[in-house]
C-alpha cells in the first residue's frame, strides 16, 4: 500500500538544523579553524550547499511517493547528510575537546598547536568528498521537478459525515450514550444557554457513531425545538458553517448564495433566538480560539438547555470548546466481537462455521478495540467462506491491506502535525506494540537525535511539551496505573498508530526483530530490540559496523536483569561510531570497558540506568557532546569519576536510588547542568549552603544525616521551599544519633518545608517530639504519598486526615505512640477525614494500644490496611472501613481480644475481597456466618486459640489457607462450598479431610495426623491439582478423582495403592511404598514422571514404565537400568541423578542410543562418571547438562553428537579438556560454571579453547556471558 507518510525530508530538516547550529559563524567549530582558510571556505560552501536542497526537502517529501525517483534521491540524500554530520560532529568533538583541555588559556591561541596537521587534511579531504556527492545530488533537483516552495496542501480529506445513524452498529457504548443524553437533557443548575459537550478520542475510536446514536434518539429529538448537523473537518470556514446550518434548520434560501458572511450570520442569529437547539459540529480540528468565540457569539442567542456537541481528536480543541469531555475508549472484547461478528456474518451464521469464528475472533482481537478496523475487516470478510482466506487476513498487517478506510482515517491525524511534531511521533516507531514506554524516556531519545532545539529554556521542557501535544491529539494514551504507589505516568500507542509512525518513518526506526535483512538494517538510523536471556551476542551480530546507526535502544520485556556478552561490548558495541544514544538499562553488568566511550565520541544520551555498575570508567568523562546521563537504581554504584566537570553538555543527570553513591562535591561544576534527579546529599560533607545553591533539582531528592544540622538558620539555607521541581523528598536521621533539644529538631524539620508540588514526602529518624505543622497542611494539593519512619521519640500523630489527595500513608517504627487520637483526623469540615486513602499501613508500633474513631465515615475510600507487629494494640471500638477491599493483620495478639467487636468489624466491612490473619493468639473463631458475599480470600496463619465456625448462609470464598492452628480439628465442605484452592499446613490436630465438590486445587503439608482423605457427596470433579507433603500416616488416596491432572506426593512413606487413572504429571518424592514391588502404572495419559527415593532398599525389577511418558526425572534409584526406559519412545528430557550403578559403571555413561526422541539430558552427581563414551548419547540430542561429577575429566570429540546446540557443565573439577578438533558446529549455547581446572584455558581472546570457541554466539563462562 503506498502511502505518502514518509519522513525522510522531516528527519532531513532536523539533521540540517544540528550541522547550521555547528556552522555556526562563533562557534568553537570555525575557530579552530581559524588559521587554516581553506577550511574555512570549504566549510562556507558545505553550508551554502546545505541550504540549496534544505529549501525543496518539504516537495520531495510529499512527491517521493508517487515518485520513485524522489524516493531514491531523498534516500542518497539522507546518506549523504548524515556523512556530513558525522563528519562535522567529529571536528566539532575535537573542537570540544580543546575547549576542556585549554579552559585556562586563550582557545584560538592554543587549538591548532594541540591538532597534528594530518587531522586537518584527513579532514579536508573528507569535506571536498563530501561536498562534491551533495552538489551531485543538489544539481538533480531540476530534472526531479523539486520546488523551492511548496504548498502543503493536505494529503488525505475525510469524507464527510452525515447525521444518519445506523442503530444496530452500535456496542459497548451504552453507558457513553446514556452519559450524553443526560447532559443534553439536563438544564444545568447554573441556568446557562449554551453548554458545548466536547467527545474526544484517537481516529476510528467512534465519536461520531456515538454523536450519531444521541442525535437521532427519541428524547433528544423531543427535547430540542431545532437540530443541525455539519461535518467540519480540517478547513474551518466560517461562512460556509453558516450557510450550511441554515440549510440544516431550513432557513437557506437560494438568494442568499451571495450573501456576504456578515448578513448570513445575522440571519442564523435571528433563527436561533429564543429556540433550544441542538448542534453537532463533527470533526473539529482548528485551535483558533477568536474564531471558535465569534461563532459561539451567534449561538448565545439560543435558549436556556441549548447545547453543542463537538466532535475532536484534540484535547486542545476540547478544552477550548468546552469543559467537561467525554473520552472515547476502546471497546470491550466481547463489544468487539459484536461489532465484528455483525459486519462479517452478516450473510452466514456464525453458528455454522465454528473454524471462521475462531479466527475471527483472533482478528477482532488484532484491531484492540478500534470500531472503525473491526469494522473494515470484518467488510472484506463478509464476502470470504474460506477459513484459509480469514487467516490470511490474520497473518497480515492491517496497513498492508488493500482498499481499507483505516490508515488514511489516521493519516489525517498524521498529516495535521507541524513538521517538528511529525518528525518525534515518527521516531516513536522504534518502540514495539503494547509497550508501555515512560515520558522522560522519549524525550531524552528525542533531544538526543536533534529533534528537540536547543534554546535557552530547558530542552526537556520544550520535549515535554511536544509529547504533550502528540497526546492531545489522541495519538499517545494514558495506560491505566493498577499500582497506587506508582507515581510514575506510562504511555502506549495504539496497535494501528504504531503501524502509522511505523509507515512515517521510512524505516528509519524499526525494530530488529522485525528487520527484514541486512538491507533494512543499513537504511536504519534508530533501533530497538528486546532484552533476551543469552547474552545479546548472536542477536546483535548484524549489527557490525553499522555506520549510520544513531539510536540503540534494548527493550525490556520483564523487569528482571540480563547478562550482556563481553563480544557485545568489545567487538560490536565500538564499531558503531554514530551512535548518538545508547542504553545498558537492565543488564548485570558490574563494569564497561574503559576504551569504549573512547570510541562512542558522538554520544549525547546514555543510560546505565538498573544495572550492577559499581564505577563508572573514567573514559566516559570524555564524551563531551553528552546531555543525558541516566544512573538510576545502581545499587552498587558508588562514586562518580573524579573529571566529571569535563562533561561541558551535561544537561540532565539522574542519580535517583543509588543508595551507596555519595554526590561528589565537585558536581558543581557541572555548568551545563539543568536537571539533576534523585541526589542523596549527605551533611556531612555537603554543607546546607551548597543544598541551597542547588537550584537544577528535579524529581527526587533525598537530605541524609540530618543530625549534623545545628539549628533552623542552618536549615534555612538548604532553601527547600524553592524547590519546585523536587516531587519526591526523603529527610533521613541516623537512627543511632540522639536529640539534644526537640525544639530545635522541630524547627529544623519545619523550615525543610517542601514546595506545594511535592507529590511523595518520607521522613525516617526525626528526632523531635512532634511534627511541625507543614506535615499535614491541607494546602499541599498533590501530596498522594506520606511515610513516617522511626521517629521513635515523637508521641502523637499531626492531622493527616486533612491532607486532601493523600492516597497512601505508611506509618512505622513510632515507639512513642500509645494513642491514636482524634487529633490525626483534623478538624471536622464538610469533608470526611481521609477523604482520598486508598493504602494505609502501621507497623512496629510497640507501644500503641489505642485506636480512636469518629464514627463518622472516616476513611470513605480506604481500600488497603494493613497492621504489622502492634503487640500491645487493642481495638475498643469498631472503625468504619465501609469501602474495605484487602485486610492484613500481623503480629498483634490482642488486637481482636473482643470476639464480638471483630465480629461486627468484619460484618462492617461490605466491600471486603481478602482477609489475611497471622500471629494473632487472641483470635479463637472466625466467623464464616456473617461475612460479606464479596470475600473471596482468607489465609490465616500462626492463630493457635482459633476454631471454625460454621457458615450460617451461602458462602462465597474461593481460596483458603490454613497454616499453623493447632485448635482447628475440623475443615467441612459446608464451610467452602465454592472454594476452588485450598491450602492446609502444619494442623497437627486435623485427622480427615472431606474435599468439597467446587474444589479445584487442593494442598496439605505437614498435617501429621492425618489418615483419611475422602471426597464430599458426588465427588471432586472439578479437582486438577492435589499436593501432599509431610502426611505421614495417610495410607491412601480417595477415589473419585476423575479430574486429576497433577499429583505430588512427598514424605508419605505408608501410602499405597492406585493412582487416578487420568494423571499428566505425578511426583513422587521419599514414598518407599507407592514405589516398591510396581509393575504396572495404569496411567496411559501420563506424560511427566518424577521419582525422587529415599535411598532405602528398593524393589523395581518389573516396573513398566508408561510409554506416554515425556519428561522423566530419576533420584537415588541404584537399580534403575537403562533397560527399564527402553519402552519410552516418546521421552524428550531425562535428568538422572544419584548413584545409579545400572547406569554408570567402569566410569563410563551407559547407552541412551535407543531413546530417539530424546533432546535434553540431565546427569547429576555421578561420582564414578570419568568421561562420556563414544555413541553414547542419541542422535537427536540438542541440550546436554552435565553437573556435579566431580571425576569427569574429558569429553570425547564423538561423543557429542552433531545435533547437539546447548552443553552445560558444572561442578565438574577434574575437567581439563574439551574435544580436541572443536565442539559440534551446532552448538549455539556454551556454559561452564565451577570446573577451576577448565576455565582458564577458555579466557575471552587468551585461552588455549578460545579459538575453538570462538564462534559459538552464546558462551557462559561461571555466570558471565562471553
Amino acid at each position: 500500500m503506498e502511502i505518502g507518510l514518509a519522513v525522510g525530508g522531516a528527519f532531513l530538516s532536523s539533521a540540517l538544523n544540528v550541522l547550521f547550529d555547528r556552522l555556526a559563524p562563533n562557534g568553537d567549530l570555525l575557530n579552530m579553524f581559524r588559521k587554516h582558510k581553506d577550511h574555512v571556505k570549504l566549510l562556507k560552501k558545505l553550508k551554502m550547499t546545505l541550504r540549496g536542497i534544505q529549501i525543496v526537502l518539504s516537495d520531495a517529501e510529499n512527491k517521493q511517493a508517487s515518485n520513485p525517483s524522489v524516493r531514491d534521491w531523498l534516500n542518497e540524500l539522507r546518506d549523504a547528510v548524515d556523512s556530513a554530520e558525522n563528519l562535522i560532529e567529529e571536528v566539532n568533538y575535537e573542537a570540544l575537546r580543546l575547549k576542556v583541555e585549554g579552559q585556562h588559556q586563550n582557545f584560538s591561541e592554543t587549538s591548532n598547536q594541540q591538532v597534528s596537521d594530518d587531522f586537518f587534511l584527513n579532514i579536508k579531504d573528507k569535506l571536498e568528498d563530501t561536498i562534491e556527492t551533495l552538489k551531485d545530488l543538489q544539481e538533480q533537483i531540476g530534472l526531479l521537478g523539486l520546488k523551492e516552495y511548496f504548498d502543503s496542501t493536505k494529503l488525505e480529506t475525510r469524507r464527510p459525515s452525515t447525521s444518519v445513524d445506523d442503530e444496530s452498529d452500535i456496542f459497548g457504548r451504552q453507558s457513553e450514550i446514556e452519559d450524553l443524553i443526560d447532559r443534553l437533557l439536563s438544564e444545568g443548575a447554573s441556568g446557562k444557554k449554551l453548554t458545548v459537550v466536547p467527545i474526544v478520542g484517537m481516529g476510528g475510536q467512534g465519536k461520531t457513531t456515538l454523536a450519531k446514536a444521541v442525535y437521532n434518539d427519541e428524547r433528544v429529538k423531543n427535547h430540542f425545538d431545532l437540530k443541525a448537523w455539519y461535518c467540519v473537518s480540517e478547513g474551518f470556514d466560517a461562512l460556509r458553517i453558516t450557510k450550511e446550518l441554515l440549510q440544516e434548520i431550513g432557513k437557506f434560501d437560494s438568494k442568499d448564495v451571495h450573501n456576504n458572511l456578515n448578513q448570513l450570520q445575522v440571519k442564523l442569529k435571528e433563527s436561533l433566538k429564543g429556540k433550544k437547539f441542538l448542534i453537532v459540529l463533527d470533526d473539529v480540528w482548528n485551535e483558533n480560539y477568536n474564531e471558535w468565540n465569534d461563532l459561539r457569539n451567534i449561538f448565545a442567542q439560543g435558549d436556556i438547555g441549548s447545547k453543542i456537541i463537538v466532535t475532536t481528536r484534540k484535547d486542545s480543541v476540547a478544552l477550548m470548546m468546552g469543559n467537561e469531555q467525554i473520552r472515547m475508549g476502546n471497546l470491550s472484547t466481547e463489544a468487539s466481537w459484536s461489532l465484528f461478528q455483525r459486519h462479517a456474518f452478516e450473510n452466514m451464521d456464525p453458528m455454522g462455521h465454528p473454524e471462521l469464528e475462531e479466527v475471527g475472533r483472533q482478528i477482532a482481537a488484532k484491531c484492540k478495540g478500534l470500531p472503525l478496523a473491526l469494522k473494515t475487516l470484518a467488510g472484506m470478510l463478509r464476502s470470504k467462506s474460506e477459513v484459509e482466506e480469514w487467516k490470511r487476513i490474520l497473518r497480515s498487517e492491517i496497513w498492508e491491506l488493500p482498499h481499507n478506510d483505516i490508515l488514511p482515517a489516521l493519516m489525517l491525524s498524521y498529516n495535521d502535525l507541524p513538521a517538528h511534531l511529525k518528525r518525534c511521533f515518527s521516531f516513536c516507531a522504534i518502540f514495539p506494540k503494547d509497550y508501555p514506554f515512560r515520558k522522560e524516556q522519549v524525550i531524552h531519545l528525542w533531544i538526543a537525535n536533534g529533534l528537540v532545539p536547543v534554546k535557552d529554556e530547558i530542552n526537556q521542557d520544550l520535549g515535554n511539551q511536544y509529547f504533550l501535544e502528540l497526546r492531545s491529539r489522541s495519538l499517545f494514551e494514558k495506560v491505566p496505573n493498577p499500582s497506587k504507589r506508582n507515581i510514575e505516568e506510562l504511555f502506549l500507542m495504539h496497535d494501528l498508530v504504531n503501524d502509522l509512525a511505523q509507515l512515517a518513518s521510512s524505516k528509519l526506526c524499526i525494530r530488529l526483530e522485525e528487520s527484514q535483512g541486512s538491507h533494512m538494517l543499513e537504511q536504519c538510523r534508530h533501533l530497538s530490540y528486546s532484552i533476551g536471556f543469552n547474552g545479546e551476542f548472536k542477536k546483535l551480530t548484524p549489527l557490525y559496523k553499522l555506520e549510520q546507526l544513531r539510536t540503540l535502544l534494548p527493550i525490556r520485556i520483564e523487569f528482571r536483569l540480563h547478562n550482556l556478552s563481553k563480544r557485545v561490548l568489545h567487538n560490536i558495541l565500538p564499531t558503531l561510531r554514530s551512535l548518538r544514544a545508547l542504553s545498558f538499562s537492565q543488564y548485570k553488568i558490574k563494569e564497561l570497558p574503559n576504551d569504549l566511550f573512547t570510541k562512542l565520541k558522538l554520544l549525547r544520551f546514555l543510560d546505565i540506568s538498573r544495572t550492577w555498575i559499581t564505577k563508572l570508567p573514567d573514559s566516559i568523562c570524555g564524551l563531551y557532546n553528552l546531555e543525558t546521563l541516566l544512573l538510576s537504581s545502581c545499587a552498587d554504584l558508588e562514586e562518580l569519576p573524579l573529571q566529571m566537570e569535563k562533561l561541558i553538555n551535561l544537561r540532565h543527570l539522574d542519580v535517583s536510588n543509588t543508595r551507596r553513591l555519595k554526590m561528589p562535591l565537585h558536581l558543581s561544576r557541572l555548568k551545563s547542568l539543568q536537571v539533576l534527579v534523585g541526589p542523596k546529599f549527605f551533611v556531612d560533607g555537603w554543607r546546607m549552603e551548597d543544598l541551597g545553591e542547588a537550584q537544577n533539582l528535579h524529581g527526587s531528592l533525598s537530605v541524609v544525616k540530618l543530625e549534623n544540622v545545628v539549628d533552623r538558620r542552618e536549615a534555612v539555607k538548604a532553601k527547600m521551599r524553592e524547590k519546585n521541581h523536587v516531587e519526591q523528598l526523603s529527610l533521613e536521621w541516623s537512627e543511632s544519633s540522639i536529640a539534644d533539644n526537640s525544639q530545635t529538631e522541630s524547627d529544623i524539620l519545619d523550615e525543610l518545608c517542601p514546595h506545594k508540588n511535592i507529590k511523595k514526602v518520607e521522613i525516617s529518624g526525626y528526632r523531635g517530639t512532634n511534627f511541625p505543622n507543614w506535615v499535614a497542611d491541607p494546602l499541599f494539593l498533590k501530596l498522594v504519598n506520606l511515610s513516617l519512619r522511626n521517629c521513635k521519640d515523637c508521641y502523637s500523630l499531626p492531622a493527616l486526615g486533612q491532607l486532601p489527595c493523600l492516597k497512601f500513608l505508611s506509618v512505622k517504627g513510632m515507639h512513642g505512640i500509645r494513642v491514636v487520637t482524634e487529633e490525626f483526623y483534623g478538624r471536622l469540615s464538610s469533608k470526611k477525614p481521609f477523604n482520598s486513602l486508598e493504602k494505609l499501613e502501621f507497623e512496629d508500633m510497640t507501644e500503641w494500644k489505642q485506636w480512636h474513631a469518629l464514627g463518622i465515615g472516616e476513611f470513605p475510600t480506604l481500600e488497603n490496611l494493613s497492621i504489622k507487629n502492634c503487640p500491645e494494640l487493642s481495638l475498643e471500638i469498631p472503625i468504619q472501613f465501609s469501602s474495605l477491599k484487602r485486610l492484613e493483620v500481623s503480629d498483634c495478639p490482642v488486637v481482636f481480644d473482643d470476639a464480638q467487636l471483630f465480629r461486627s468489624q468484619l460484618e462492617a466491612m461490605k466491600q471486603i475481597e481478602e482477609i489475611d490473619i497471622c500471629d494473632c493468639n487472641s483470635v479463637t473463631s472466625f466467623p464464616f456466618s456473617i461475612l460479606p458475599t464479596t470475600l473471596k480470600r482468607i489465609q490465616i496463619s500462626r492463630c493457635p486459640k482459633l476454631k471454625l465456625e460454621a457458615p450460617v448462609g451461602e458462602m462465597f470464598v474461593e481460596y483458603l489457607r490454613v497454616n499453623d492452628c493447632g485448635c482447628v480439628d475440623d475443615i467441612s465442605p459446608e464451610f467452602l462450598p465454592t472454594a476452588r484452592q485450598l491450602s492446609i499446613e502444619n494442623c497437627q490436630n486435623v485427622t480427615r479431610f472431606l474435599i468439597p465438590t467446587a474444589t479445584e486445587t487442593l494442598r496439605i503439608s505437614n498435617c501429621e495426623n492425618v489418615e483419611k482423605l475422602s471426597v464430599a457427596c458426588g465427588g471432586a470433579a472439578q479437582m486438577t491439582s492435589l499436593n501432599i507433603w509431610g502426611c505421614k500416616k495417610l495410607k491412601c488416596l480417595p477415589e473419585l478423582l476423575p479430574s486429576l491432572k497433577e499429583l505430588r506426593l512427598s514424605d508419605c512413606p505408608e501410602i499405597e495403592g492406585e493412582l487416578p487413572f487420568n494423571l499428566e504429571i505425578l511426583r513422587i518424592i521419599y514414598c518407599k511404598k507407592l514405589v516398591n514391588g510396581r509393575k504396572e502404572w495404569h496411567l496411559q495419559r501420563l506424560t511427566e514422571l518424577w521419582i525422587d527415593h529415599d535411598g532405602s532398599d528398593e524393589d523395581i525389577e518389573h516396573w513398566e514404565l508408561p510409554c506416554s511418558i515425556q519428561r522423566l526425572t530419576i533420584k537415588n534409584l541404584k537399580t534403575l537400568s537403562s533397560q527399564h526406559l527402553k519402552s519410552l519412545t516418546s521421552l524428550q528430557y531425562l535428568c538422572i541423578e544419584g548413584y545409579l550403578s545400572q547406569i554408570q559403571s567402569q566410569g563410563q555413561l551407559s547407552s541412551f542410543s535407543h531413546l530417539t526422541s530424546l533432546q535434553t539430558l540431565q546427569i547429576w552427581n555421578f561420582l564414578n562418571l570419568q568421561s562420556l563414551a563414544e555413541s553414547a548419547l542419541p542422535s537427536s540430542l540438542s541440550h546436554l547438562e552435565i553437573d556435579d561429577c566431580p571425576n569427569l575429566q574429558s569429553l570425547f570429540e564423538s561423543a557429542l553428537p552433531s545435533s547437539l546446540s546447548q552443553l552445560f557443565i558444572q561442578d565438574c573439577p577434574n575437567l581439563q579438556s574439551l574435544p580436541f578438533k572443536g565442539m559440534p558446529s551446532s552448538l549455539s549455547k556454551l556454559s561452564i560454571f565451577n570446573c577451576p581446572l577448565l576455565t582458564p584455558l577458555l579466557e575471552f581472546d587468551k585461552g588455549e579453547y578460545w579459538p575453538q570457541i570462538a564462534h559459538i554466539p552464546i558462551i557462559n563462562i561461571d555466570w558471565k556471558y562471553i
